[in-house]
């Protein structure tokens, strides 16, 4: 059984605001691809990697626009991470940040994660494909390294440049655009897609975000909220999902997101039939086996991104809900 590589509709933050600009129709272009109209606008919709590759390539066509990957990349930044985004704010520098950032790509797509190493005095994000038998995936590819690239200068300074930016790819645009929207030596045809920065840039505090993106981040999250209203389990499960990556997904945090005194929470959940621990630990199963069915993700990598202190607690709690190990319930669905 070959995987059907998912990612969460977040990926087309910008998609609805672009698209008019360049004289289409956000709701036709997605219909053309059997996507639901109104998916941008919720951000936890899994969408099929074959099906946003489609959408990608036809808006190249439809709008005549060859760099359109890169111009979607160039509306998202801090955006793409959802609720993630606005607690990433409070980190004390780039180092943190990208870590927490790191492990929220890791769990809400199936598609390719990102590796940060550091040598040579040089920090390399490579991005790491799981998915190379997409055809035609270009366009995603460039998504991906836009998008990562502005999310270290919306985290910490429009200044940052990259030292070289290396795809795997020929060039779909002309190069001077890639160099244009990199500010960088920009290599084509390699091994491997990576962008190179100096690795000082990791100690560089944050800076401080601008009063739209605060305001995006709240009127994100008011919309997550109402989405499950009157559901206060559904809502707290919700904001877990969204915030697993940061690993500061506390009780204390999650009262402050939906702005509720921790004793009240708890009071609420307990109406409900639940608690927070039981819905950490839902929200855990259902993102491990959403990576376990669809996607070749190393067990170690996973549990680290979920938050579990090492391989053999995460295998512990999923054998206990599930009944066998994460490799043998990854065996027998496959």
């Amino acid at each position: 059984m070959n995987p059907t590589y998912e990612i969460r509709s977040g990926t087309l933050a910008g998609f609805n605001t672009l698209v008019p600009q360049l004289g289409g129709s956000p709701a036709r272009l997605l219909a053309a691809v059997g996507l639901p109209v109104d998916c941008v606008r919720r951000p936890d919709i899994l969408i099929p990697l074959a099906t946003l590759v489609d959408l990608l390539n036809l808006c190249v066509c439809e709008l005549n626009c060859s760099d359109f990957g890169l111009r979607l990349a160039e509306m998202q930044g801090l955006r793409m991470l959802g609720v993630l985004g606005k607690l990433l704010l409070g980190e004390e520098n780039l180092d943190a940040a990208l870590g927490a950032s790191h492990r929220y790509m890791v769990l809400h797509n199936q598609a390719d994660h990102w590796r940060l190493a550091e040598g040579n005095g040089c920090l390399i994000a490579r991005r790491v494909s799981h998915s190379d038998g997409v055809k035609g995936s270009e366009q995603y590819s460039e998504l991906a390294l836009g998008a990562a690239c502005r999310l270290f200068r919306e985290l910490a300074g429009e200044d940052i440049r990259p030292r070289q930016v290396h795809i795997r790819h020929p060039p779909l645009s002309p190069p001077q655009r890639y160099h244009e929207y990199f500010e960088a030596e920009v290599l084509f045809a390699q091994e491997y897609d990576c962008l190179v920065f100096e690795v000082e840039l990791l100690q560089r505090p944050l800076k401080a975000p601008s009063e739209s993106l605060v305001q995006y981040f709240e009127e994100f999250t008011r919309a997550l909220l109402l989405e499950h209203r009157g559901d206060v389990a559904g809502q707290v499960h919700t904001l877990i999902l969204q915030t697993l990556g940061a690993q500061q997904h506390s009780l204390a945090q999650v009262a402050q997101l939906v702005d509720t005194p921790v004793r009240t929470l708890q009071r609420h959940l307990r109406a409900a039939g639940t608690s927070f621990k039981q819905l950490l630990l839902e929200a855990r199963m259902e993102t491990a086996r959403w990576h376990l069915r669809a996607s070749n993700i190393g067990i170690g990598l996973l549990s680290a991104s979920l938050g579990y202190t090492d391989t053999s607690a995460f295998s512990k709690a999923f054998r206990t809900v599930h009944g066998r190990s994460p490799l043998q319930w990854r065996k027998q669905q496959r």
